[in-house]
C-alpha cells in the first residue's frame, strides 16, 4: 500500500505522542556539556569505538577516555581525538571482554586545572557501561586489514581484505569463506599469498547504507574449522548513491567528500559562532591505498593546542606510511593514548615488524611578563604573591631587573621505535626505546623544560593456537625535570655530592659520560642513582583458554617515579596482581565473569603507610536460547586501608568499603514495531569508616526500548531516575535526585530523500531542565546532502549554579560526496 506525504508527516507527528506509551531505559545523564554517546556492538576481543557528541566545546582543551574492564579496578585512560563537536575513542580488543565494560569521560578546558566529568556524580563509583555482548573469547590470527572495525565507507570504496600471515602453514587452510551479512562472497576471493581481497561490485552486489557485518572463516581438508573473525562497519549514502555496477570493473578506486558547517552556540548568555570544514580523500589500486584527511576550525587559536587535524597515508598490506595527526599504540607502558603531530610507520611481515613515530606532542605557547621591577623590590613581590613565577629580566646599567611571569608551553618532541622478532599477534619479542624533549628555544618565557627517555621490552609466547599464552613487558625511565642548565660538569659533581666519597662521586661521572649523549645529567635527573631503582615498572601474566574456560592471571609493579611522556596516564607506584576468570556453560547460554584484584602502593617503602585497595567482582549472564529475556547480574566489592587508625583527626587514615550492585534485562518484543527492550538497575554505596565519614550512595533505575517500525520511522524512549548522595566539601554532603525522560523520533518521507528528526528530554527534580530538539535532512543529489538541527535547552534549575539561563544551539552543514 502507498503511503501519501500527508500520512508520512502525520505518522511523525504521533510518533513523540505514541513514545508516550512505551517503556524504555538507558544509562542518561544530565550534563550541559554532552548531548550523546553512541558506540557500536561490543564483542569479546573486538575494538569498540565511542563517540561522543558536544553540546559545546568553546573553551574545551582536550578530552579523556577513563576505561576499564571487568573485573579490574583501576581505570585506564587514553587521549580522545576532537574534531568539531565530536569526540571519539578506540578501546582496544583485550579491553573488551564480559559481561561489559565501564567507563567515564574527563573534559580538560582552558585555565582550569581540575576537568570536569561525565557522569558528573561518582564517576568512579558509577560509571557508564556497555554491554559486551557473548561470543568465542579465543582471538583469531587472521589480520583484519580493510575494512577497519567500526569504519564508515562508501560502495564505492568497500574492500574486504585480510592477511594470513600470522598463520604457521597457509597450505594447511584449504578452503575460505567469505561473507558479508547473509551474502556468500567466497566466489569472488583474490588470493596474493598471504593477502586476500573481495571487492563486493566484482558480484555486482549492492549493500544497503547502515551498519553491516562481515565474516571470514577457515578450514581444513577435513572441512574443520581452523579459524574465524567477525567485524562490523558501516556504509555511508543514501540507497540511490549506491552503483549499480553497469560499467566495467577497474583496478583503481577513487573517493572524496567535503563538509561545510557552521554552528552557532548561545550558552549561559554567550553566544559562539563557529565555522568548520571537513574534507576526506581516498585512492586505491588493488591492495595499495592513499588517504588523507583535512579538519579546520575557527577554534584554532595560537594561545591553545591544535585544534585543525590532518592526516595524510599510503599503505600496501605490509608497509603504512603517514604523516599528520595521530595516535600511536605501542606496548601500553610506554607508548598509548598519546596525540602526535609527525610522521609513523608500521611495517608488517610473517617474522620481522617495525613501529616507528616521531613529532610533537606539545606545540609551543608563549608566555607572558609584566613591567619589570629591580631586583630591590623582589622580595616584597614574592611576599604578595608567593605563588607567582619571577624570572630574571635584564641587568641593565648594571642592575638586576625581574618581571613577574606566566609561564608558556614548550614544543615537546617525541621519538618512539618498537621493533618486533616474530608475529605481531602472534609469538614475538620486542624492544622500545622512547625520546621526549622539551625544545628551550621555542620559547622565551617559560620555567622547568623536562626531558624523558624510556628503554622497555615485550614478549608474548602463544602456544596450541594461542589458547595457552606467557607475556611480560618491562621498561625503566629516566626523567629530567629542569634541563635549564644543561649537563653538569666536574666541578658540579664534586660541590653537590660533597657528603659522599670520592668512589661515589667518580660512578656519577661515569653516568653522565655514558647517558649524556641520551638524556641531560644534572641534579634535577630522576634516578641519579640506580640504587632502589624507582623507575622500573613492569608487568607478566598467563592466559589460558581451555575447556570453555578463559582464565588471566597478571602481576603488575610500576615504579613511584617511573614516567613516560607517550604514556601520560599510567598510575605509578603501584603493585599488585589481578586474576579473572570467565566461564561458558550449557551451550553458551550462561555466562560466569569472576575477578580479584589486590594492590598496593608504597614500592619503595617511602611512605608513612601502604595503601591496600582489593577488589573482589562476580557476574552472571543468561542469553536463553528460546524466548526469555536476556539478563546479566552483577557484585563488586572494593576496600581500601593503609593501617592508620581510623580515629585520627588528621586525615591520613583510609579505611572504606564499596558494594555495587548491577542489573540488566533486555528482550526483543514484536508488537506493532521491533522493540528492543531493557531495563537497568545499579546500586553503589560507598562507607567511609575513618572519622571524616565521607560516605557517598548512588541509585540508577532505568526503562528503555528501540522501537523499529515498517514505516520508515525509529523511536526512542527513556525514563531514567537517578539519586546521588555526593560529598560537597570537608563537613557538608548532598543528595542529588532527578529523573530524565527523553523521546525521540527520526522519520523518512519524500522518497526517502527528507529525514525528519525530533526528539523532547525533560528533567525533574533536584535538576530541572527541558531539552527540545528538532533537526531536517534533505538529500537533494546521489551526492549532495545538506542538515540543519537546533536544540533549546529550558533551564529552571541546575545544581550549583544559581545564574541559570536557556541555552540554544543551531547547526547547518552541507555535504559532497564525490
Amino acid at each position: 500500500m502507498k503511503i501519501s506525504p500527508e500520512q508520512h508527516c502525520r505518522g511523525f507527528a504521533g510518533a513523540l505522542i505514541a513514545l508516550c506509551l512505551l517503556m524504555a531505559a538507558a544509562d542518561a545523564q544530565v550534563s550541559d556539556k554532552i548531548g550523546k554517546i553512541t558506540t557500536g556492538t561490543a564483542e569479546p576481543g573486538k575494538a569498540l569505538t565511542i563517540q561522543i557528541e558536544l553540546l559545546q566545546a568553546t573553551t574545551l582543551d582536550h578530552l579523556e577516555l577513563a576505561y576499564r574492564q571487568f573485573g579490574v579496578r583501576e581505570f585506564t585512560r587514553t587521549e580522545m581525538s576532537l574534531t568539531g563537536n565530536v569526540a571519539s575513542a578506540a578501546l582496544p580488543g583485550e579491553a573488551i571482554v564480559p559481561p561489559f565494560v565501564e567507563y567515564y569521560i574527563l573534559l580538560y578546558y582552558s585555565g582550569r586545572e581540575v576537568p570536569e566529568t561525565y557522569p558528573v556524580e561518582n564517576p568512579e563509583q558509577s560509571p557508564l557501561q556497555i554491554s559486551v555482548q557473548p561470543g568465542a573469547f579465543g582471538k583469531s590470527q587472521i589480520l583484519i586489514l580493510s575494512p577497519d572495525p567500526g569504519e564508515r565507507v562508501t560502495m564505492e570504496n568497500l574492500l574486504v581484505s585480510f592477511s594470513l600471515a600470522q598463520f604457521d602453514s597457509v597450505a594447511a587452510i584449504t578452503e575460505i569463506r567469505v561473507a558479508v551479512d547473509n551474502t556468500d562472497l567466497s566466489q569472488i576471493i583474490v588470493q596474493y599469498g598471504d593477502l586476500i581481497v573481495v571487492r563486493p561490485e566484482n558480484m555486482s552486489v549492492r549493500f544497503s547504507p547502515g551498519a553491516h557485518e562481515a565474516h571470514v572463516a577457515l578450514f581444513d581438508r577435513s572441512g574443520n574449522r581452523i579459524d574465524s573473525v567477525s567485524w562490523s562497519f558501516s556504509l555511508e549514502g543514501t540507497v540511490e548513491e549506491m552503483p549499480r555496477f553497469a560499467r566495467p570493473v577497474s583496478p583503481w578506486r577513487t573517493y572524496s567528500s567535503l563538509q561545510l558547517e557552521t554552528r552557532q552556540e548561545k550558552i549561559a548568555g554567550s553566544t559562539t559562532p563557529f565555522n568548520r570544514m571537513t574534507l576526506n580523500a581516498n585512492a586505491s589500486y588493488r591492495e595499495f591505498q592513499a588517504r588523507g584527511y583535512l579538519y579546520l576550525t575557527s577554534e584554532e587559536k595560537e594561545n591553545r593546542q591544535p585544534q585543525n587535524r590532518f592526516l595524510f597515508v599510503a599503505e600496501s598490506p605490509w608497509l603504512k606510511l603517514g604523516y599528520g595527526d595521530t595516535y600511536p599504540t605501542m606496548p601500553d607502558l610506554i607508548m598509548n593514548g598519546k596525540r602526535l603531530r609527525g610522521f609513523f610507520s608500521n611495517l608488517t611481515t610473517s617474522k620481522f615488524n617495525l613501529d616507528i613515530a616521531f613529532g610533537t606532542v606539545s606545540r609551543k605557547i608563549e608566555g607572558s611578563i609584566g613591567t619589570p621591577f629591580p631586583d630591590t623590590a623582589l622580595s616584597a613581590e614574592m611576599a604578595n604573591d608567593p605563588g607567582a613565577v619571577f624570572q630574571l629580566y635584564d641587568t641593565a646599567g648594571g642592575a638586576a631587573r625581574y618581571v613577574k611571569m606566566n609561564p608558556g608551553n614548550y614544543e615537546r618532541d617525541l621519538f618512539v621505535v618498537h621493533p618486533i622478532f616474530g608475529k605481531r599477534l602472534g609469538s614475538h619479542w620486542g624492544f622500545t626505546y622512547l625520546k621526549g624533549k622539551d625544545d628551550i628555544s621555542s620559547i622565551k618565557y617559560g620555567v622547568r623544560p623536562r626531558e624523558n627517555a624510556v628503554f622497555g621490552t615485550d614478549i608474548l609466547l602463544s602456544f596450541d593456537r594461542q589458547n595457552f599464552e606467557i607475556m611480560g613487558q618491562a621498561a625503566v625511565s629516566a626523567t629530567n625535570n629542569d634541563i635549564t642548565d644543561g649537563t653538569y660538569t666536574d666541578e658540579d659533581i664534586d660541590s653537590l655530592f660533597s657528603d659522599s666519597d670520592e668512589k661515589e662521586r667518580k660512578n656519577i661521572r661515569q653516568m653522565r659520560d655514558y647517558f649524556s649523549s641520551i638524556i641531560t645529567i644534572n641534579e634535577n635527573l630522576i634516578p641519579l642513582r640506580f640504587k632502589n631503582l624507582s623507575t622500573l615498572s613492569y608487568e607478566a601474566g598467563i592466559g589460558l583458554n581451555y575447556f570453555n574456560n578463559t582464565f588471566r592471571l597478571t602481576y603488575m609493579r610500576h615504579g613511584e617515579a617511573y614516567e613516560s611522556f607517550g604514556q601520560t596516564y599510567l598510575r605509578p607506584d603501584v603493585a599488585g596482581l589481578t586474576i579473572t576468570d570467565r566461564l561458558r556453560l550449557f551451550k553458551n547460554q550462561i555466562f560466569l565473569s569472576t575477578g580479584y584484584e589486590r594492590l598496593q602502593d608504597n614500592t619503595m617503602g617511602s611512605k608513612a603507610a601502604t595503601t591496600t585497595t582489593s577488589t573482589a567482582n562476580v557476574s552472571v549472564s543468561y542469553f536463553p536460547a528460546v524466548n526469555f529475556p536476556n539478563i546479566t547480574l552483577s557484585y563488586l566489592h572494593a576496600s581500601n586501608e593503609n593501617g592508620i587508625d581510623i580515629s585520627d583527626t588528621l586525615g591520613y587514615a583510609v579505611s572504606d568499603r564499596t558494594n555495587r550492585v548491577l542489573l540488566h534485562i533486555s528482550k526483543e518484543i514484536k508488537y506493532i514495531a521491533r522493540n528492543n527492550v531493557y531495563l537497568t538497575f545499579g546500586t553503589s554505596v560507598r562507607n567511609d569508616e575513618t572519622i571524616r565519614d565521607l560516605d557517598t550512595r548512588s541509585l540508577t533505575v532505568g526503562l528503555g526500548a528501540l522501537s523499529r517500525f515498517e514505516i520508515p520511522l525509529q523511536t526512542t524512549f527513556n525514563v531514567t531516575v537517578n539519586s546521588n548522595k555526593i560529598v560537597t566539601s570537608a563537613i557538608e554532603s548532598a543528595t542529588i535526585t532527578y529523573t530524565t525522560i527523553y523521546m525521540n523520533a527520526q522519520y523518512q518521507t519524500l522518497g526517502s530523500k527528507m529525514t525528519l528528526t525530533g526528539a523532547i528530554s525533560p528533567t525533574l527534580g533536584d535538576i530541572q531542565r527541558y531539552l527540545v530538539n528538532f533537526g531536517v535532512q534533505y538529500v537533494f543529489l546521489p551526492y549532495l546532502t545538506a542538515r540543519t538541527e537546533l536544540s533549546l535547552y529550558f533551564n529552571r534549575k541546575l545544581y550549583n549554579i544559581t545564574d541559570v539561563k536557556n541555552d540554544a544551539i543551531w547547526t547547518f552543514t552541507i555535504r559532497a560526496d564525490v
